[in-house]
C-alpha cells in the first residue's frame, strides 16, 4: 500500500512513516507534537483535518487520534465546536485591570481583528439579573447585550446595565457605534472617576452559553465591574463572560514598601 494522500492545505509531513511506533514517545505525543508544529502555521480560526483524514494519514485508531487533538486543546491551541470540528484558537487578547478604558481596546493593543456586535438593546424593570450596586429610582434599567468575536471565534459577552436617568441619553444608534463609556461622557458629560471590579467562576447563564460556545463547560470567567462618578454615583454596571479558553485576565500591583525602605524588613504598625 503507497502512501496515504494528504490535503495539500494541510501536509502532515511523511505521514505514517513520522511515527516511531516501538519509541520511548508515546503515538499520541508524536502525533500532537506534529500537529503542534502545523498548526503553528496556520491561521487563527482554520479548520483542522477530520479524525478519519488523521487515522488515515497516521494508521492509528481514532482514539490515538482523540487524545493528541486534546492535548492541543488543553494548552490552548485548538478548539473544537460542536458539530463543525476542530479550530486553531486565535490570539488570546488579555484585559489589563489597572486603569479605565474601553473593552474594545483590549484586542487592538493585542493586533487582532475583533467583531463587536449588538445583540440587545431594550429597557426592563430591575430585577435579581441586575447587579445590585445600581440604583434606579424609577425601577428602570436600560440593558445593552454585545459580544465580541475574532476570526469566527466568540471571546466575551458583556451585559451592561445603566440606570435610566442616564439610559435615557443613549440612543440604539449610540450602542451600536461607541464604547459606553465615551457614551456616557459624551451624552452626560459625567466624568469616570473609578471602577470596582469582582472575577469570579460562573455557571453560563443559558440565555448566553450558545452564543458564547460554551455549552461543554461547567465554569466560566465572570466579571462584573460597576463605574462610579466623582461623587461615588454608579454610572453604570457591566457583567462580562469570558470564554476559559480564550481570555486572559492580569493587574499589576506595585509593592507596598515607602522609599528607602529596605523591602526584606516588614513594615511596623
Amino acid at each position: 500500500m503507497g502512501r496515504p494522500m494528504v490535503n495539500e492545505d494541510y501536509k502532515l509531513g511523511d505521514g505514517r512513516e513520522v511515527l516511531q511506533r516501538d519509541g520511548p514517545v508515546a503515538v499520541y505525543q508524536q502525533v500532537a507534537d506534529v500537529l503542534t508544529d502545523h498548526v503553528s502555521r496556520l491561521e487563527p480560526g482554520s479548520r483542522i483535518p477530520t479524525e478519519e483524514f488523521l487515522m488515515d494519514a497516521y494508521g492509528i485508531s481514532r482514539t490515538t487520534v482523540r487524545k493528541a487533538i486534546e492535548t492541543l486543546v488543553v494548552k490552548g491551541l485548538l478548539v473544537r465546536r460542536q458539530g463543525k470540528g476542530t479550530f486553531v484558537m486565535a490570539q488570546r487578547p488579555a484585559r489589563m485591570l489597572n486603569r479605565l478604558a474601553p473593552f474594545m481596546e483590549t484586542f487592538t493593543a493585542a493586533g487582532m481583528k475583533t467583531v463587536k456586535g449588538l445583540i440587545e438593546y431594550k429597557w426592563m424593570e430591575k430585577d435579581k439579573s441586575v447587579p445590585a450596586k445600581l440604583v434606579s429610582d424609577d425601577n428602570l434599567v436600560l440593558v445593552i447585550r454585545r459580544s465580541y468575536s475574532s476570526a469566527g471565534w466568540p471571546y466575551a459577552i458583556a451585559e451592561i446595565f445603566i440606570p435610566s436617568h442616564i439610559g435615557r441619553h443613549i440612543s440604539l444608534a449610540d450602542a451600536e457605534r461607541n464604547s459606553i463609556y465615551q457614551v456616557i461622557q459624551d451624552r452626560t458629560l459625567k466624568p469616570l472617576h473609578r471602577a470596582e471590579i469582582t472575577v469570579t467562576m460562573h455557571a453560563p447563564p443559558e440565555h448566553l452559553a450558545d452564543a458564547l460556545n460554551v455549552r461543554g463547560f461547567a465554569m466560566v470567567p465572570r466579571l462584573e465591574r460597576t463605574t462610579l462618578g466623582p461623587h461615588g454615583e454608579v454610572l453604570e454596571c457591566t457583567v462580562t463572560y469570558f470564554h476559559p479558553k480564550g481570555f486572559e485576565i492580569r493587574a499589576e500591583v506595585a509593592t507596598d514598601v515607602s522609599p528607602g525602605q529596605d523591602p526584606s524588613v516588614p513594615s511596623q504598625g
